[in-house]
């Protein structure tokens, strides 16, 4: 198979593909790829949003092969192809949230050090980190530098120092208190998904601050992951 051919394969796959994204209109038996691509792109997903220029390229380089089948108008590069194969397998297997978040997170107890655990998360350049029960079963809450501006609007002058542990804040980071937006996503959820949530919020005049990423998207099990809103804009 040459490098046409195996274009030729990987643009039918990439069409069927699409195809299965988009939900079917009503009064037609199917939807044409330059819909289908219009409204997935319209939803913020990728590769269409991110390769929007080269699927056009691609999709034009189709059109003249498919109306031309005993002619070689042109040749498919190895970079090309390459470049295609890797958008159809994004096609195929869109990224999960989890393999885009934050994973071995950092994160303490209730009877961790305050005062430590902020130098770490500065040294670090942490933003935002799960705090545990004493067992390390139960999340409790979630501690981000907004926590302590949060804490002394509340509370007036603090003093942490090292002997101050997060038992003592306790009230402060309990999710039920914060001020910030958490969410909680499963670890399964499209990635592009989340990034949709965060410019959601943002267009709403919100600040999502994070999102935490468990198992099945519960605020009671273990935070394998996590999102900020510094993750989206750096990726």
């Amino acid at each position: 198979m040459n490098n046409n051919e195996e274009f030729a394969k990987l643009f039918k796959e990439f069409d069927q593909e699409t195809q299965k994204k988009v939900p079917k209109k009503e009064d037609k038996p199917f939807n044409s790829l330059d819909y289908c691509i219009q409204y997935l792109t319209k939803k913020g997903y990728n590769p269409y949003v991110r390769e929007k220029n080269f699927i056009e390229i691609c999709k034009n380089l189709r059109n003249v092969d498919f109306h031309n089948v005993n002619d070689n108008y042109y040749v498919i590069t190895d970079d090309l192809l390459k470049r295609f194969r890797e958008i159809v397998d994004e096609v195929k297997h869109p990224f999960k949230v989890d393999k885009k978040a934050t994973i071995n997170i950092f994160s303490a107890t209730l009877d961790d050090n305050v005062e430590t655990v902020m130098k770490e998360m500065n040294e670090k350049s942490y933003t935002h980190i799960p705090i545990y029960d004493k067992e390390e079963k139960h999340l409790v809450g979630i501690f981000s530098e907004n926590t302590i501006f949060q804490y002394l609007l509340k509370e007036g002058i603090i003093q942490i120092d090292n002997k101050t542990k997060f038992s003592d804040i306790e009230n402060c980071i309990s999710l039920d208190n914060t001020k910030e937006i958490v969410k909680f996503v499963a670890k399964d959820k499209l990635y592009d998904d989340v990034v949709n949530d965060f410019i959601k919020e943002f267009k709403e005049g919100n600040k999502l601050s994070c999102v935490m990423v468990t198992h099945s998207g519960k605020p009671t099990e273990k935070v394998i992951g996590i999102l900020t809103s510094w993750d989206i804009i750096g990726k």
